[in-house]
């Protein structure tokens, strides 16, 4: 068994390059608990991390980094493979990072890796000792404040066997892969006129940021199929006048200047008396 609930192994790659440190390393990894990854308190863990990542990099003025659902779900299964070999390595489900991201045939410019093991409590306790473990060390200090990244994805996995959390954390430089935002401002009925407003935005990334470039808008009248209206437009409100009584819908996407698109969004059903 580890000497203390504090034994921790961690190690950092970045760009296929190793650093290790190795802080109390102690006891056997072998055991018949098939480790645990998809449960509640795995899911909490990886938001406490990706939370304490972000906050520590917004007060060094850094711009969060993004989760990414790939790199989360990939981060998730290498957790549960060292988990399960008891084992902390670089080339675990699906090998070492770099390779692992050609092989699923991404585009990324940069990769890197921190992964740690602690027999801290399962649960906020061992995420926040990883976290403060990762912060004390330069090398993972580095990856943590990179401002080169832009995308991350961390995942958990717990070995009741030696009650040790594993933990890796994926972090990608790549183009901006993520969708714009949309919202409505104002959807209302004046007389017969029908009108509606909205904005939009394009969530910022530490590097390769798109850009917000324009919204796509359709309209459904009295529950028919939908006509775009606008295509590639900047206008942010659209008001239709002398309308006879019926409903309406608007539907708006938005589109940033890498091509990545938001998905429809539909407002509240409308009538005209």
């Amino acid at each position: 068994m580890p000497a203390s609930p504090k034994t921790v192994r961690t190690s950092a790659t970045r760009n296929g390059l190793l650093a290790v440190l190795m802080l109390l390393v102690a006891g056997t990894w072998f055991g018949s608990a098939a480790p645990a990854r998809a449960t509640s308190t795995a899911q909490a863990m990886d938001t406490q991390l990706l939370g304490l990542v972000n906050s520590e990099r917004v007060a060094n003025g850094l711009v969060s980094l993004r989760k990414d659902s790939g790199l989360a779900s990939w981060a998730g299964e290498r957790s549960l493979w060292m988990a399960s070999h008891g084992l902390l390595t670089h080339t675990s489900w699906d090998g070492a990072p770099c390779s692992m991201y050609v092989k699923m045939r991404i585009t990324w410019y940069g990769c890197a890796e921190a992964i740690g093991f602690t027999t801290a409590k399962y649960g906020s306790a061992a995420a926040t000792f990883l976290f403060n473990l990762w912060k004390a060390s330069p090398d993972h200090q580095a990856l943590l404040m990179s401002a080169s990244y832009n995308y991350v994805g961390i995942g958990v996995s717990y070995r009741a066997a030696t009650h040790t959390t594993y933990a890796s954390v994926l972090f990608l430089e790549g183009p901006d892969r993520s969708p714009p935002v949309v919202r409505y401002l104002h959807e209302g009925v004046s007389g017969h006129d029908v009108n509606w407003s909205w904005t939009g935005a394009d969530p910022m990334l530490q590097t390769h940021y798109a850009g917000f470039k324009s919204y796509d808008v359709e309209i459904s009248i009295n529950g028919g199929a939908w006509r775009r209206v606008r295509t590639g437009s900047t206008a942010i409100a659209v008001t239709i006048r002398d309308e006879k009584a019926g409903t309406y819908r608007l539907g708006v996407r938005a589109r940033d200047r890498a091509g990545n698109l938001s998905g429809w969004l539909t407002s509240a059903t409308l009538k005209v008396h």
